[in-house]
């Protein structure tokens, strides 16, 4: 699930899911804030990481991107 507040942060909750997409018994979801410096770089047009996307906007893999450095902190 991805929540958002314009110009301010974008949170994702990450979960276990099954086939028909629903969560996993006993499943507590993830949830990342992307927000300040990360928010600002994730709405930046083509970036290291993604030089093809367009600025103002993302999607799913581009969050992955953030996913995986607020992970590994």
């Amino acid at each position: 699930m991805v929540e958002e507040s314009p110009n301010s942060w974008v949170r994702a909750s990450v979960a276990k899911t099954d086939a028909n997409n629903d969560t996993l018994p006993n499943q507590v979801a993830e949830q990342y804030m992307i927000q300040g410096d990360n928010l600002t770089e994730l709405l930046i047009a083509n970036p290291l990481w993604s030089p093809n996307k367009p600025g103002g906007t993302y999607d799913n893999e581009d969050l992955w991107h953030f996913i995986d450095i607020l992970r590994s902190e």
